[in-house]
């Protein structure tokens, strides 16, 4: 399964000729005073080596991706030139950045609230129709979630959150997405290391945009205000036979996913060139954080549908058995 480490700082054209993110960019002030995370997704010890708050290096990304240049970032934070240019080495030896057509840009997704809100508005489209087909696989979820031993003391309702976003959509299935979708399961090989990385704004007491994801462990949490959970009990746990069904249930509805989506290809294509995420970072980078926005939103549709409920305080608790 997925792992995804947290550190806080604290078929449709859907576009003409407009970008995703408007060209009146966040100016710097705004990014000094604003929050920020840094999410991987990973497996193992593989993730940064460095610190990504020191010096500023997280913000420099940011200011980069919104054309500020090097020259007024260092001057608006009062670091000299030897101080800059060991960030700038920093990076480029980690492969968190590289120069396009002379300019320094990150090479790990970057979303800013500006960002975040129009990749929503883009991914809807996606978001519904999965939303749809969940609907109607819902009876032969229920089915193979009968063939549990958990659905012999608790109910579908009581793990609907968990089964038809995280199993169906997010860590039981990501890697399947990855490797049918994208066709190829290599994840961008940084100093040694392989994981995608991104570095989200965080507006409210949730994680960066709401976005749902997991925390794995001897307990484990899948949800968007993982900070705040309570991992001291949990009622929900998962045998290792269970597990197997989960994972079947995921690759039953796989093939309907990988359908969407590949209808829906050229579009996303279309959206990663016109959003200048093209001229950043690649697009599995792009992708495979653009797909976190679309289940996300996915979940909350299901949700508004009741086809699923989700927990009070956003996260879901287990166990699995090792």
């Amino acid at each position: 399964m997925k792992k995804i480490i947290i550190f806080t700082l604290t078929l449709f054209t859907f576009f003409s000729c407009e970008t995703i993110v408007s060209q009146e960019n966040i100016n710097l002030n705004d990014i000094l005073s604003r929050k920020f995370q840094q999410m991987f997704i990973s497996r193992g010890d593989n993730f940064p080596d460095f610190s990504l708050t020191e010096d500023k290096r997280n913000l420099f990304l940011v200011a980069l991706h919104n054309d500020i240049t090097v020259e007024d970032f260092q001057s608006k934070v009062n670091f000299n030139k030897e101080k800059i240019d060991s960030i700038i080495n920093l990076l480029e030896s980690k492969r968190w950045l590289h120069k396009i057509d002379e300019k320094y840009k990150p090479t790990v997704f970057i979303a800013t609230k500006e960002d975040g809100d129009k990749l929503y508005e883009y991914a809807e489209p996606i978001s519904k129709e999965i939303a749809e087909k969940i609907k109607e696989q819902l009876p032969k979820i229920n089915e193979m979630f009968n063939e549990t031993e958990i659905s012999r003391k608790q109910t579908f309702d009581d793990w609907s959150f968990l089964v038809l976003s995280d199993v169906l959509l997010d860590s039981w299935q990501i890697f399947n997405v990855e490797n049918q979708f994208l066709g190829k399961f290599a994840r961008p090989a940084r100093h040694g290391k392989n994981y995608y990385a991104s570095i989200e704004e965080v507006t409210d007491d949730t994680e960066g945009f709401g976005i749902y994801g997991n925390q794995n462990g001897k307990i484990s949490v899948y949800g968007n205000s993982r900070k705040k959970t309570d991992l001291s009990s949990t009622n929900h746990y998962i045998s290792k036979r269970d597990n197997e069904i989960l994972k079947s249930i995921a690759e039953n509805f796989l093939p309907e996913l990988i359908k969407i989506l590949n209808e829906n290809n050229e579009d996303i294509k279309q959206i990663y060139e016109k959003s200048g995420y093209s001229k950043e970072i690649t697009f599995e980078e792009f992708f495979i954080w653009w797909y976190h926005f679309i289940y996300t939103q996915t979940t909350d549709y299901m949700a508004k549908m009741n086809l699923l409920k989700i927990p009070e305080g956003g996260n879901f608790v287990y166990e699995i058995e090792q």
